[in-house]
């Protein structure tokens, strides 16, 4: 049998094991140029130049105007609201009349007190005549009288003792000198005993009835001056911004009846959270932003007051935080708008600020440990950088160490094909 058969299958079973080669070979050189096609493929990235700017940090917050001159008016009397004669928004004269409180009790107490009043001016009128002035008149003569005769027996006395000592008058003679002397002062004693006696009857009912016409006249004085606070009037000219009685309330004194202010004389009061206050001073300057249909108008500020003290404020979320008024006077006043007590503005206040600073966006960055990098573009590759932050602003963030300025970050540092060393665009 030829053997050429054998040769053949022989070199068929060689060509198929070189096809296995090739193929591998192939398929090799495939998996090899889409290996290199991805390590020479750049990542395509956003970056953001380095460039010294500013940094300013502010805080939103919604404030209310209110009038610069107010008045709160309080009730100073118990009773019941008669009557109510303005409302919310009605413009006032000072001196209108607001409201009136019922005081019918008071008018009782009033009318019984002048009655008291009169019954005791009668009564000292009718004691003060039984102590007639012409008898005090009389015994003011009778004391003159015995006066007088005190210095006849005084005199005759004298002259009795001299002519005694020269022995032209006896001894009964000036006994009986002495003896008249002494009952001529005893008399002078008796009629001015006498008078006082008189007088003082008479001005000690002059003080009764004057102690009492006096308490009278101040409980009266007293009632009637509560009476003139039932009729409540305003003290000022201006708009009632707030009424807080109707008629037939019950008030009593220190319930708030009205709140009187002036429309013209405006200010912006806002709370801003205790936190973000700690390097806002008086003086510093704010945006004002009226929002009026179809435009905001924004105006300057500038803070004129900070509250020494914080206040719980509920949020529109029902969640308590501390919080600080910030009184906000405008510099300017906005173009075409009425400024109207009541009305809600947004008030931007500037918490930080950093001035010429480098600086980058805030989406630039990322944090690994609680340290903070930037990927940066060096010579066409991707690198990590840590940098040290400064002023967090609404968009910017300032760099103190870590960049340059002209140095290029990219913009999308969360990108899953970024690591060290990488080609980007």
């Amino acid at each position: 049998m030829s053997r050429w058969p054998e040769v053949f299958q022989t070199g068929l079973k060689d060509n198929k094991k070189r096809k296995k080669w090739i193929y591998a070979g192939v398929g090799l050189l495939v998996i090899l140029g889409l290996i290199s096609s991805v390590a020479f493929q750049a990542v395509d990235v956003d970056t953001y130049t380095v460039q010294r700017t500013d940094v300013v940090a502010t805080v939103w917050e919604t404030g209310k105007v209110v009038s610069d001159s107010t008045e709160d008016i309080y009730s100073e009397i118990q009773g019941r609201v008669k009557a109510v004669y303005v409302d919310t928004g009605d413009s006032v004269e000072k001196g209108k009349l607001l409201a009136v409180i019922d005081v019918g009790e008071l008018d009782t107490q009033i009318a019984r007190l002048e009655g008291e009043l009169k019954s005791v001016e009668g009564q000292e009128q009718t004691a003060l005549s039984q102590v007639d002035s012409n008898q005090i008149k009389q015994q003011e003569l009778a004391v003159e009288q015995a006066r007088v005769a005190l210095g006849l027996a005084k005199a005759n006395y004298e002259r009795i003792k001299e002519l005694y000592a020269q022995g032209a008058a006896t001894r009964v003679e000036l006994d009986q000198s002495e003896a008249d002397l002494a009952t001529r002062q005893k008399a002078v004693s008796q009629a001015e005993a006498a008078l006082a006696s008189l007088k003082k009857q008479n001005k000690s009912s002059q003080l009764q009835y004057e102690g009492q016409r006096e308490s009278l006249q101040a409980e009266l004085r007293h009632l009637q001056g509560q009476k003139a606070k039932s009729r409540v009037t305003a003290d000022r000219d201006g708009i009632v911004f707030t009424r807080k009685v109707k008629e037939g309330d019950i008030v009593s004194p220190g319930s708030l009846l009205f709140t009187v202010g002036s429309r013209e004389k405006t200010k912006i009061e806002v709370y801003v959270n205790n936190k973000d206050m700690m390097r806002v001073n008086t003086g510093d300057e704010v945006k004002v932003i009226f929002r009026v249909p179809g435009e905001d108008v924004e105006v300057k500020g500038v803070i004129d007051r900070i509250a020494p003290a914080a206040e719980e404020i509920i949020s529109s979320l029902g969640i308590p935080e501390d919080k600080i008024k910030v009184t906000v006077n405008l510099k300017e006043k906005p173009a075409g708008i009425r400024v109207i007590p009541g009305a809600t503005v947004d008030v931007v206040v500037t918490t930080q600020k950093a001035t010429d600073v480098p600086a980058v966006p805030k989406e630039a960055l990322f944090s690994d440990k609680g340290e903070d990098y930037v990927w940066v573009n060096r010579q066409g590759k991707a690198a990590i950088v840590k940098v040290q932050t400064g002023v967090e602003g609404d968009d910017l963030v300032e760099i103190k160490s870590g960049l340059k300025e002209g140095d290029r970050v990219l913009l999308n540092p969360h990108l899953p094909e970024l690591k060290e060393g990488i080609r980007i665009k």
